[in-house]
């Protein structure tokens, strides 16, 4: 039996967590107060806390039952608690310790991607399987969803953003100017790895043709707007 009070969340004692867990256990909306008070505690811009990960099974469970929600906020905030890199554990422990939760929580992620239609919705979808899967390509379909995503030119230093444009994804060093010559090169699906094969083969399986053209991109290659340099994406 879990001590909560001894247990701490972002803010410091986690327990009133169980019972924000069990309200949240019967609330599928987003904006509902518990569940941002259960975001804010347990998983906080990407922060964690030991009660984070004691709240893993209760939000496997939760999300494990809900099959008809397209969108619920209890598998993400499970998906982001595993995919942290900031908290008192490794990645790699939370895998080991939660391997189980994690194996039961996949194929939920991969129902709800015949669910979702809007694009944001498909992207934080596959964002979820990513992260469950260990992928590294998790913070970059968030970043896709959210319109951005920065990296640094590897020859010359240069702050780089890619950005969705009229259907396209191109580079640039300005993120409020978009110039064509920064256009970014699809891969070839044939060349693709094993998590970049999984994800654009969810897309074909789920009819997410739109999707699966911003991701062929995603991981293709491009130029340095300021140097020149051919950039791998995936690199």
């Amino acid at each position: 039996m879990t001590d909560w009070s001894r247990l701490r969340d972002i803010y410091g004692s986690a327990a009133g967590v169980p019972a924000l867990l069990d309200e949240a256990a019967s609330v599928s909306d987003w904006d509902a107060p518990v569940w941002q008070e259960l975001w804010s505690r347990l998983c906080h811009q990407g922060t964690v806390a030991p009660a984070s990960y004691e709240a893993l099974p209760t939000l496997a469970r939760i999300a494990g039952t809900r099959g008809d929600v397209a969108v619920d906020p209890a598998l993400f905030l499970a998906s982001a608690i595993i995919a942290s890199t900031d908290g008192p554990l490794h990645r790699a422990e939370v895998r080991r310790l939660h391997a189980t939760h994690i194996d039961g929580l996949r194929p939920v992620a991969e129902h709800k991607l015949g669910l979702v239609r809007a694009r944001v919705d498909v992207l934080y979808a596959l964002g979820v399987v990513a992260a469950l899967d260990g992928s590294v390509w998790q913070r970059g379909l968030t970043g896709l969803a959210d319109e951005e995503i920065e990296l640094d030119c590897r020859s010359c230093g240069e702050h780089l953003y890619l950005e969705p444009a009229d259907g396209r994804l191109v580079m640039t060093t300005d993120a409020d100017l978009v110039d064509a010559d920064g256009s970014v090169h699809p891969a070839d699906p044939a060349q693709l790895g094993p998590a970049e094969t999984r994800l654009v083969g969810l897309c074909r399986a789920h009819d997410h043709a739109e999707v699966e053209t911003e991701l062929l991109q995603l991981f293709g290659r491009t130029r340095c707007p300021s140097c020149g340099a051919e950039l791998t994406l995936a690199d």
